[in-house]
């Protein structure tokens, strides 16, 4: 099974974005982390509305570190469509209709190991997921370069399709040390529960990194 990690940030009470942006949220540190994540990935997972967001940078540009990898863009609506709607951006990534076994698909696609083109700038995963000296861990062991790694960088909406969906998916959660609450912090209103159970527990610069697997 290909390792998946949905990667989440939030304040201390919950909210998930400053007047609609998740970088409104994060920190220097979780930006580091977030970094390492998306360079350690074979390939990056989006929703629809992350992929069209015309604000967002372009994930696999020409000339970024990204550019051969894979973005798959999983939608419940038509994939053709979107498709198109993808191709006319000049966005480069992959549109699939979301099933119970598109991720699994997805997974099973990806080689074993870093193309050649971007293995010479991926370093290994970030500090939250190998083992560290930190005060409290109670954490697994450590991830080697060449493991397959599928990156979720979507919202909490996607994050639960996968978390039901697929084994052994990891909530890497990011917890800022803020306080945000304005219009639109608390943008998901999906009605869903999921018991999880904590795998490792870091800390860097006052911002917390939760990982949890399903229970």
């Amino acid at each position: 099974m290909r390792r998946l990690i949905i990667s989440l940030v939030q304040s201390i009470n919950g909210s998930v974005a400053e007047n609609g942006w998740s970088t409104g949220v994060s920190t220097d540190a979780d930006f580091r982390r977030f970094l390492a994540l998306r360079r350690s990935a074979n390939a990056i997972i989006v929703d629809r509305r992350t992929a069209l967001n015309p604000q967002l940078p372009v994930i696999n540009a020409a000339g970024k570190t990204l550019e051969h990898t894979p973005v798959h863009v999983l939608t419940e609506s038509d994939p053709t469509a979107l498709q198109s709607e993808l191709d006319g951006r000049g966005l480069h990534y992959r549109a699939q209709h979301f099933t119970a076994d598109t991720i699994t698909e997805v997974a099973a696609s990806l080689p074993t190991a870093p193309s050649p083109e971007s293995r010479t700038s991926r370093p290994a995963l970030d500090r939250s997921t190998t083992r560290t000296d930190h005060a409290s861990s109670t954490g697994t062991g450590s991830q080697t370069s060449d493991e397959a790694v599928l990156l979720c960088e979507s919202g909490p909406n996607l994050a639960f399709r996968l978390l039901e969906h697929y084994p052994g998916a990891e909530l890497h959660l990011s917890v800022s040390p803020c306080y945000i609450r304005t219009p639109g912090s608390h943008f998901s209103g999906l009605e869903a529960e999921i018991d999880l159970r904590l795998i490792d527990v870091r800390t860097e610069d006052d911002q917390v990194f939760l990982r949890y697997t399903r229970a």
